[in-house]
């Protein structure tokens, strides 16, 4: 093997294990009570991400796909009936949801819980920049319906990050999944 192939070889290696590596993380959460078997969570649609604040192209359906990866998740790990709300006018991706307003959507869907997730700040840098890719999941939290409590909430957002080879979206299936696993522990 030649000093050229040796370098791009191990060079190759190392790209490969911070593609599998990246993504990894925990989150800091807080979760009052289980969740029974069977019970019906609602999962609402969750914000777009953005940059500075504010919508951004490349992140248009980003919110989407969190809430389908969530329940695909949920449904996967769990015996819950995870169903995501179908986004409206008033309740969309393009802006939070208001505890409120998904409190009475679960109780027109006759949910047990609603799931409320916000995504946050994003970059899907250019390949070979250097730069990172990452998503933010800012907020979330598991409301009972029946009262209102909290009964499962990030204390911290989370950010995940890669390097710049493919694209944002793995991080949002990461996060689902961690999500996932969260309110099913």
């Amino acid at each position: 093997m030649t000093k050229n192939s040796s370098f791009l070889a191990r060079a190759l290696a190392v790209i490969g294990c911070l593609v599998v590596l990246s993504g990894c993380s925990s989150m800091s959460t807080t979760k009052s009570e289980p969740i029974a078997n069977g019970s019906k969570i609602l999962i609402m649609p969750s914000r777009d991400v953005v940059q500075g604040g504010r919508a951004h192209a490349q992140g248009a359906g980003s919110g989407k796909n969190l809430q389908a990866a969530v329940q695909r998740e949920l449904s996967t790990l769990s015996t819950f009936k995870a169903t995501p709300f179908e986004a409206d006018a008033k309740l969309n991706h393009s802006a939070s949801i208001v505890k409120s307003d998904a409190l009475e959507a679960g109780k027109s869907a006759a949910a047990d819980y609603v799931l409320i997730l916000d995504l946050g700040e994003f970059r899907n840098a250019a390949p070979m920049t250097f730069r990172s890719d990452f998503v933010t999941l800012q907020s979330g939290s598991l409301v009972r319906v029946s009262d209102g409590k909290e009964t499962w909430v990030l204390n911290n957002p989370v950010v995940l990050e890669k390097s710049n080879i493919g694209n944002h979206l793995i991080l949002i299936d990461n996060l689902a999944k961690l999500v996932a696993e969260s309110i099913v522990r």
